[in-house]
């Protein structure tokens, strides 16, 4: 048996065992986090649920087998240091598990506003590891790490914070002269409702509204031949039974509201939600809470690409048949944004490729 094959058989069986129905610890995990008001149930049962749809072997082999990985190119001996966000529940485990799969040893620097949920799956990792090439070790901070050189980082985060990070990595010898970084910062999508179709609402609807509009995978740009009013009554609709079903957990500041009432006055067209604000143009993405509505065709959407460049993960479509020219390499149905693949590309980067490199 190959030593890919064996860390395949390792992570499937450990993410089984930890996904089981009766693992206390991942339930404890869950109810701290709840009580701590890091995440509301719904948010995390979801995550829970999305990764335990992606992952199968069937999965893990087609990723492996497109990454070209395989035991003369793994990454083993590598030192890789990811430091993971805190913005969604579980957003590291992807990272997490590439790092795995490739050979490399891991070192993660959990973050703060999601502390239970990754170490619960680390610790499976560790109970169901056989194989010396799986080095698994993490923590809550990071000079825990101090004069530990890593050959690889990964991070996410906002261009804003990508200095203070690296002058952190080189205050505490974390990196070496020939280090190499994986630094994300798109931090929206864009979606291109071409259809007043029910199920493409909904799915707008999640896309839009899902975590609180949190997540690069989060939709906060909207370009549709529709204007607001044409589609007002269906979306608001979809947004209450969303709701009802996964009652938002965190609220906006005052400021929403503030520019709601900026819109009435200048009579710009929108959809005041309460906690939510939909708006035709006035695009600034400036603020939490606020999904921008552009009327246009799919040149609107390849110029608005354009212009923000590497802000943008993703561009959804509602139908698996469209593509838009321009911006083939970001197109994804829109039914999948919430629940991406395993092997799904942050800033267009497949990880498992990126390491072996």
């Amino acid at each position: 048996m190959s030593d890919i094959q064996k860390r395949i058989d390792t992570l499937l069986e450990a993410t089984q065992n930890w996904l089981a129905d009766d693992n206390l610890y991942l339930k404890d995990a869950i109810d701290r986090t709840m009580r701590e008001g890091y995440f509301s149930f719904e948010d995390i049962n979801f995550a829970i649920e999305s990764i335990k749809k992606s992952i199968s072997r069937s999965a893990i082999e087609a990723w492996v087998d497109r990454a070209g990985l395989d035991d003369g190119s793994d990454a083993s001996g590598q030192n890789v240091l990811c430091l993971h966000a805190g913005n969604l529940p579980l957003v590291g485990f992807q990272d997490a598990f590439a790092t795995l799969l490739s050979g490399a040893h891991y070192t993660g620097k959990i973050s703060r506003k999601d502390p239970y949920l990754l170490p619960t799956f680390l610790n499976e990792v560790k109970k169901t590891n056989m194989w010396s090439d799986m080095d698994v070790q993490w923590t809550h901070r990071l000079d825990d790490f101090e004069d530990m050189p890593h050959d690889a980082v990964i991070f996410a985060g906002s261009e804003s914070s990508v200095p203070g990070v690296k002058e952190a990595i080189d205050k505490l010898s974390l990196a070496h002269q020939n280090t190499r970084f994986l630094i994300r910062t798109a931090h929206f999508s864009m979606a291109y409702l071409d259809t007043k179709d029910e199920q493409a609402i909904q799915n707008l609807t999640d896309a839009i509204f899902r975590y609180g509009g949190k997540g690069c995978r989060s939709v906060a740009v909207v370009v549709s031949p529709f204007r607001i009013e044409e589609i007002r009554e269906e979306l608001a609709d979809q947004v209450k039974q969303f709701w009802f079903e996964n009652p938002q957990h965190e609220y906006p500041s005052p400021k929403l509201k503030q520019q709601f009432a900026y819109n009435e006055a200048i009579e710009r067209p929108q959809l005041w939600l309460e906690y939510f604000l939909l708006q035709e143009e006035g695009l600034e993405l400036d603020q939490d809470f606020i999904c921008y509505w552009v009327p246009g065709d799919e040149s609107t959407v390849v110029s608005l690409a354009e212009q923000f460049d590497e802000q943008l993960q993703s561009v959804y479509v509602t139908d698996s048949e469209s593509a838009i020219d321009g911006v083939e390499e970001q197109v994804e149905v829109l039914q999948n944004a919430q629940q991406p693949s395993l092997s799904w590309r942050p800033d267009g980067v497949d990880t498992l490729v990126w390491l072996q490199d």
